[in-house]
């Protein structure tokens, strides 16, 4: 009975130590905000830092909110001296890395929103990240609505 009871106690240990590898822990999401655009315009645009504390490359595959018909990943270009954007399908971040949404670079394109955004307005985003071989992990932040002129409050001392 005692070396079941081993043999078990090690399969849980393993279990714990190859899925610790790849969990909700490891995602650390910072400086998340949404930029607030005029209650016309049906697409906004989101910001954040995704930090990797794994030692494995995690792929974001998806992101989605109620509030939000649909969100896509785009990635900010200058080509010839004319900005473009280009969908993106995933993402990458590598291990022991923090990946960064910023304006002017990759971000995340939140398309007709269910209600009015306004400035001080808090959003529930949830990120998909492909699980391996097991099914897909995902990570659930609040995001803020700020004005385009605060987008770097974040950075200030009051």
């Amino acid at each position: 009975m005692k070396l079941i009871s081993s043999i078990i106690t090690c399969f849980f240990l393993i279990f714990l130590l190859t899925n610790s590898a790849f969990s909700a822990e490891n995602i650390h999401v910072l400086n998340a905000w949404i930029r607030e655009a005029p209650p016309t315009i049906k697409v906004m645009a989101g910001y954040l830092d995704i930090e990797n504390s794994s030692d494995k490359e995690l792929i974001l595959l998806a992101a989605e909110s109620d509030e939000y018909e649909r969100i896509e990943f785009h990635q900010s270009q200058i080509e010839n001296g004319v900005a473009k954007m280009h969908q993106q399908d995933e993402i990458i971040i590598a291990r022991n890395s923090t990946f960064s949404f910023t304006p002017a670079g990759f971000h995340l394109m939140m398309f007709n929103p269910s209600s009015p955004m306004r400035e001080g307005k808090l959003t529930s985003i949830k990120l998909i990240f492909k699980g391996g071989d097991k099914e897909d992990k995902t990570h659930t932040f609040e995001a803020m609505v700020k004005r385009s002129g605060a987008t770097e409050s974040h950075e200030h001392h009051h």
